[in-house]
């Protein structure tokens, strides 16, 4: 085999493929959103915020291209109903990709409330699951996808500066995404768990610390995540990436600890 034929062989084209990018307004979401598009992909946007939203489609210059969806994603009916409005739109879907997630000002549990609790959970952990459960025929129908849900670190180093419930969430979702490759491989479905460190994102501005300029000048960006699913995504099907785990140089070597 020629240096040619063996690089079509280890990655794949994914223009005119449909990708869901669920918390699309988001750091994470929005630069995936980007890179898929400039791969050539059909978009279905999905995110709370309506009016960010519409930032996204207009600073990508997407217009018409794009399908909006505004919705909660811990609502399980909004979320059956843009599977639904995805599938009539683009007839398929090809890559499902789990970015939204929220954090909360009080992480210890002798400081967060209850509510908190359950409001971290039901978007960093079930969000990801209604929508890809809501999304699993369709992609069955087609012969298959991949889904990749973005995970952390902290699902390994657990830190009260990522906070209890954040933690929880984030080793759970690790844990959904080997179910789904273990259930879901036989009709086509490869998922992958993408685990960054710390990332630039207006996530920080939630922190009960800030953290200062120069740390944040250390982090990984929004784009770094982005080339990684795009990674992902872009592998033969008969390879599967089931975690991808990605650290900002200073955090690794302990120069910034969380």
């Amino acid at each position: 085999m020629g240096i040619s034929e063996e690089r079509n062989q280890i990655s794949e084209s994914i223009a005119g493929r449909v990708a869901v990018i669920v918390g699309a307004a988001g750091g994470i979401g929005r630069a995936t959103a980007a890179r898929l598009a400039a791969a050539g992909c059909r978009l279905a946007l999905v995110d709370l915020d309506g009016a960010a939203l519409d930032g996204v489609v207009a600073e990508l210059g997407l217009s018409e291209a794009a399908l909006s969806c505004v919705a909660d994603v811990t609502d399980r009916a909004q979320v059956d109903s843009i599977a639904a409005e995805v599938e009539k739109r683009f007839g398929g879907v090809d890559i499902l990709v789990n970015a939204a997630g929220i954090n909360t000002k009080q992480r210890t549990l002798a400081d967060m409330s209850p509510a908190q609790w359950e409001q971290v959970i039901a978007v960093n952990l079930n969000g990801a699951f209604h929508c890809t459960q809501a999304f699993l025929a369709v992609m069955r129908k087609g012969g298959g996808g991949a889904v990749v849900n973005i995970a952390s670190t902290a699902a390994e180093l657990v830190s009260s500066g990522a906070g209890t419930h954040y933690c929880a969430a984030k080793r759970a979702l690790l844990s959904l995404t080997e179910s789904i490759n273990m259930e879901q491989g036989q009709h086509g479905i490869r998922a992958c768990a993408i685990s960054p460190g710390e990332v630039d994102t207006p996530l920080m501005d939630q922190r009960p610390e800030l953290p200062s300029e120069e740390r944040r000048a250390t982090m990984l960006r929004p784009g770094d995540i982005a080339e990684a699913v795009y990674y992902v995504v872009t592998r033969p099907a008969r390879v599967v990436v089931s975690e991808v785990v990605m650290w900002p140089s200073a955090q690794i070597s302990g120069i910034h600890v969380v």
